[in-house]
């Protein structure tokens, strides 16, 4: 079983082409960079989780096959405008071989999709349902292979939010995933508990004073993971819209969020907010280690792979 991570950045990647913020400068300066998170977990099948519209050029690095299913979080455009990508599988082989491939979301969340890829449904994509609370039906979910949704909340605007918990079973055991997309909060708290691993999201380190994006933070996320316990931990859709000290002139932005109240250490100083994929390792590590939470939390970043 291995799942890479094709994009771990929020939805304009990391650095925001030109953002002037202290941030995005960082990054650019490093030559760091983030794209749209999606991820690619392949077992007893291949599935593409959230095709973004970095999608061509994820594929490419990866060298990719032809999924055989994708999957979709939710309506919000960095989670699904890659679909038409998906084109380059049917025209490399022959007319007659092509079988469509499985796309499974939420009614709500098709209402949005549908209108915008409804000429590729039948011809290139087959449009499958994804209803909270019930395992993913047909090909390639099995006995080898099964999902779940599970209905997040993402806010008023994407009304088909899900995440998505996967239970696979190998030579060497069984083995369950989860991944939590874009949520601030679920209906049902304990669904992505007992997890082998998990992918979370992970948008803000402090929790913002108004949660407008309705992303998750690392801050209220270490609410969750305190009683969720996963054996390991990914963060994933990183962003750059932390309220920055010393960084005024763009703090006044809208897409900068003051904290509510900061993440602090032991000795009650805010920790430093995280910059690039060595900070934020280094501070989830320090929060996590400061808090007593032992589980193994890892920052992901783009063509990271992780097998089992």
């Amino acid at each position: 079983m291995e799942l890479i991570f094709l994009g771990t950045g929020g939805a304009w990647g990391l650095p925001e082409h030109s953002c002037p913020c202290a941030t995005c400068r960082h990054l650019r300066a490093k030559g760091e960079h983030r794209g749209r998170t999606s991820l690619w977990l392949e077992g007893p099948a291949k599935l593409l989780i959230d095709p973004g519209p970095d999608l061509r050029a994820q594929l490419m690095r990866e060298n990719l096959p032809r999924p055989d299913a994708v999957l979709i979080t939710h309506e919000h455009g960095d989670h699904f405008l890659g679909l038409d990508e998906l084109l380059c599988y049917r025209r490399a082989v022959p007319a007659q071989d092509w079988r469509p491939i499985p796309v499974y979301a939420s009614a709500a969340a098709w209402e949005q999709i549908e209108p915008r890829f409804g000429y590729l449904l039948g011809s290139l994509l087959e449009k499958r349902l994804a209803l909270p609370g019930q395992a993913l039906a047909g090909f390639p979910f099995g006995r080898d292979l099964s999902c779940q949704p599970v209905k997040t909340d993402h806010g008023p605007m994407p009304k088909g939010s899900v995440g998505y918990r996967f239970a696979v079973n190998q030579p060497g055991g069984s083995l369950t995933l989860g991944y939590t997309s874009d949520m601030v909060s679920l209906s049902e708290p304990d669904a992505f508990a007992g997890l082998d691993c998990l992918v979370c999201q992970c948008h803000f380190f402090n929790e913002p004073q108004v949660n407008r994006a309705n992303h998750l933070s690392l801050q209220r996320a270490l609410e969750f993971l305190g009683r969720w316990r996963p054996g390991a931990v990914f963060f994933v859709h990183l962003s750059c819209q932390d309220y920055l000290p010393g960084d005024e002139t763009v703090n006044a932005m809208l897409k900068k969020y003051a904290p509510a109240d900061p993440l602090r250490a032991p000795d009650g100083a805010p920790y430093a907010i995280p910059r690039d994929q060595d900070s934020w390792q280094a501070a989830v590590e320090r929060v996590f280690t400061d808090r007593g939470l032992d589980l193994p939390a890892k920052v992901a970043w783009d063509g990271l792979r992780v097998g089992w």
